[in-house]
């Protein structure tokens, strides 16, 4: 068993924070970020992803981000429960027998960390999802990415000749909860791929009513992909995104509350200046998803702009994010 993890790829942010590569510390690098290691690539063909099966990508890159590969020895004993990270995030490429790795894995960090451990994978059968939690993993992500069936279809599922199914991934995510419990079960939300505001709303409601948390994505274009020659989304609207997915997600709001203007960009039926106030700490702006998962420029170049925060904002960074919503004048 110990074989199927002889290598693991990891962030270049987690490779420095842990020493393995040269480059500036984070001060807010809260989680430590592993991928499963394939020849490869990944059997899924998603259109956005430099991991799928027909991309012409490198096969060290994940959204923008570049994953070198490590032995598991040099990676071993760099994440006792002394280091700075909260929390162990694994990225499951779909392989035969990833399972496994992914049980052995878990099982073997947790000879040396107690850290929480969170899980992103492609849907599971209740029994292999129980291996992952016996194991270890306190949490579990399962990417809808698209928040439509059409959309799915196009860009994960049957229109990329991938087995992906929208249905499948609904019954992945209940199943998830019988298993990981309520609060332990997370999507990913991918905006830009073409997807209006208003399905983006009715999205959110849906993963709401089911318990399940939202990590949103701003949509990254990649050489070498299928989808390397879209833009990424208009800040405004991804800012308009974030705000509801916070209100929502901390019940600040009712879902009667929430709309879209004629020209289908969401509207909040809240007072502008409680808004302002409620938003005010800038922590709508900041990433969401599991727990101390911050993935310090995932989607965008430190140069900005930032879609999504690492960090907590300052004054003057919540007010620019704040007037970008629109909903606020």
């Amino acid at each position: 068993m110990v074989a199927l993890v002889e290598r693991i790829r990891l962030s270049i942010g987690t490779a420095i924070q842990m020493g393995l590569e040269s480059g500036k510390m984070d001060d807010f690098f809260s989680t430590a970020f592993l991928m499963t290691y394939a020849e490869g690539k990944c059997s899924a063909n998603c259109a956005f992803c430099p991991q799928a099966r027909e991309s012409k990508s490198s096969s060290d890159r994940l959204s923008r981000i570049a994953w070198p590969e490590y032995n598991w020895n040099e990676v071993a004993g760099r994440l006792s429960d002394d280091t700075s990270f909260k929390r162990v995030c694994i990225q499951v490429l779909n392989t035969p027998d990833v399972v496994d790795e992914v049980e052995k894995i878990i099982e073997l960090l947790r000879t040396e960390t107690s850290i929480p451990i969170s899980v992103s994978i492609h849907p599971l059968t209740i029994g292999q999802m129980k291996r992952i939690h016996d194991a270890g993993a306190d949490s579990i992500g399962i990417a809808f990415d698209a928040c439509t069936e059409s959309l799915f279809e196009s860009v994960k599922g049957n229109g990329r000749g991938s087995t992906y199914r929208w249905q499948s991934h609904i019954e992945a995510l209940s199943n998830a909860i019988e298993v990981f419990g309520e609060g332990n079960v997370a999507t990913h939300l991918i905006i830009g791929l073409g997807e209006s505001e208003a399905e983006i709303v009715e999205f959110l409601k849906m993963m709401k009513a089911r318990n399940i948390r939202v990590g949103l994505f701003a949509f990254t274009n990649i050489r070498g992909t299928a989808m390397e020659n879209r833009k990424q989304p208009d800040l405004s609207k991804y800012r308009r995104v974030q705000v509801t997915h916070y209100l929502l997600s901390n019940e600040i709001i009712t879902e009667d509350q929430i709309g879209v203007t004629e020209a289908g960009a969401i509207q909040l039926a809240l007072p502008p200046s409680h808004l302002k106030q409620i938003l005010s700490s800038g922590a709508a702006f900041q990433t969401s998803g599991c727990k101390d998962c911050n993935r310090p420029y995932y989607n965008e170049r430190p140069s900005g702009p930032l879609y999504n925060y690492p960090r907590p904002l300052t004054q003057e960074e919540a007010i620019e994010a704040i007037a970008a919503t629109g909903l606020v004048t």
